[in-house]
């Protein structure tokens, strides 16, 4: 089966096997919609902090990215993905839309140089839940726990918002079990997503200023725990 696609897609990815790069490439695959080409970016060293209480699961093994590109014929380039190389692969290959399936911050010369934008899954509620551990900082402020897919822009987690939606929380639930379910709602919001840019619609709603975190302390996580019980029972009568 084939269905008729009239959107020309680069996805970023890392050059390294990652749960979210496998997820997405397939899922854009299984829904028919072809890749023109992978920009996919070598592992750089971290050198903010990051927080300390795991939520993703460990332990599980996915396919490199360049061997999935190899099976179905996609041009896999090995690339720093803020590099002037790939900008100058999105114009070669006359790219309507860029997907964040693995990627730091993209600066503005190459979000612009697709047609319409660089689509990016943030695992929040924005732009309430901007940054990094959103699904830590909703706990201990008090948000819905959610999927935004949006346009990105320069500024980190705003642009324009195509669609949004808040997952369940179980009173059973672990943070893995949360965060599961997010990324998989990432996947599910990415078609949607597309769908919307399909039709033709270019106007959306922007992403104000709203609240950015950073990776949660250590004297912030240590209340986590003890606020996540009382948040799972009470999270149906969150505003």
């Amino acid at each position: 089966m084939n269905r008729q696609n009239n959107l020309k897609i680069g996805v970023f990815t890392y050059n390294f096997k990652h749960k979210k790069t496998q997820e997405g490439i397939l899922t854009l695959l299984l829904h028919y919609y072809p890749i023109t080409c992978i920009f996919a970016a070598d592992p750089v060293e971290l050198k903010f902090y990051q927080s300390k209480i795991r939520v993703a699961p460990k332990g599980l093994e996915y396919t490199h990215p360049k061997d999935i590109a190899a099976r179905w014929e996609i041009p896999y380039h090995v690339v720093i993905h803020n590099s002037q190389e790939c900008e100058e692969f999105i114009k070669k290959y006359d790219l309507d839309v860029g997907i964040i399936l693995g990627a730091r911050i993209l600066k503005e010369n190459i979000i612009n140089a697709f047609k319409i934008g660089v689509l990016n899954m943030h695992p929040g509620m924005l732009p309430h839940n901007r940054g990094l551990d959103n699904l830590k900082w909703a706990i201990l402020k008090g948000y819905k726990q959610g999927v935004s897919v949006h346009l990105i822009s320069k500024e980190i987690d705003q642009g324009n918002l195509l669609v949004q939606r808040e997952i369940d929380v179980f009173e059973d639930d672990t943070l893995v079990d949360i965060f599961l379910r997010t990324q998989n709602m990432e996947q599910v919001l990415l078609v949607e997503a597309l769908k919307i840019l399909e039709s033709g619609q270019r106007e959306f709603s922007k992403v104000s200023e709203g609240n950015y975190f950073k990776a949660m302390p250590l004297e912030e996580e240590a209340r986590l725990m003890e606020q996540f019980e009382e948040y799972k029972r009470k999270y149906n009568e969150l505003p």
